[in-house]
């Protein structure tokens, strides 16, 4: 892989930037303390304000390392404030492999902005990263995800039985994504996304 780190990466509607501290309130009431938001994810619900500024420093001191992806995602009509996140929630460098997760306030649900965001950073982690496989996986109960990553290319591999853990920390199965770079290749991404 080419590591490139977490850059800004623009499209028609979004950006996707790097975190600040500051955007420690706009996270925290946008989908962070949200239990509806949080449901089908493997983190609890923010308890406080205090959790998810620490989260955004652990994140923020980690962008120095060009290997490390997370992007807020901004609405470029509403500003810059963060309505979610994606990013890398793994990677095997010896395979130039890449998990990806993504979550997004429910405000903004149903809307096509993970669909538009998850499409750039395919593009990105496939053309300038120079990743070989995207990997995405969630829970059963979120079949909404599974339709994100079927629109945006990545093809259905199966089922994987008790192979993650729910936030509250049960063992639950995992409905396993992938996408190769001959998957990319052979796509119609559009240039101007």
């Amino acid at each position: 892989m080419e590591h490139k780190g977490t850059k800004i990466i623009e499209t028609n509607r979004l950006v996707l930037r790097p975190f600040t501290i500051a955007d420690a309130e706009a996270m925290y009431d946008n989908w962070a303390n949200d239990p509806e938001v949080t449901e089908h994810l493997t983190w609890l619900v923010h308890e406080s304000l205090d959790v998810t500024r620490q989260i955004l420093e652990s994140w923020v001191a980690q962008y120095d390392n060009l290997g490390y992806y997370q992007w807020a995602i901004t609405l470029k009509e509403e500003g810059d404030e963060p309505i979610g996140t994606i990013g890398s929630v793994g990677k095997i460098e010896s395979l130039k492999s890449i998990a990806v997760g993504y979550c997004i306030g429910k405000n903004w649900w149903r809307k096509g902005i993970i669909s538009e965001a998850l499409t750039a950073l395919i593009k990105f982690f496939f053309e300038e990263a120079k990743v070989n496989q995207l990997s995405a996986n969630h829970l059963p109960a979120n079949p909404n995800s599974g339709k994100v990553l079927l629109k945006c290319g990545f093809k259905y591999k199966g089922i994987k039985h008790e192979a993650t853990r729910t936030n509250r920390g049960d063992i639950a199965d995992s409905v396993e994504y992938e996408m190769v770079l001959e998957d990319y290749k052979a796509m119609d991404i559009v240039e101007d996304i």
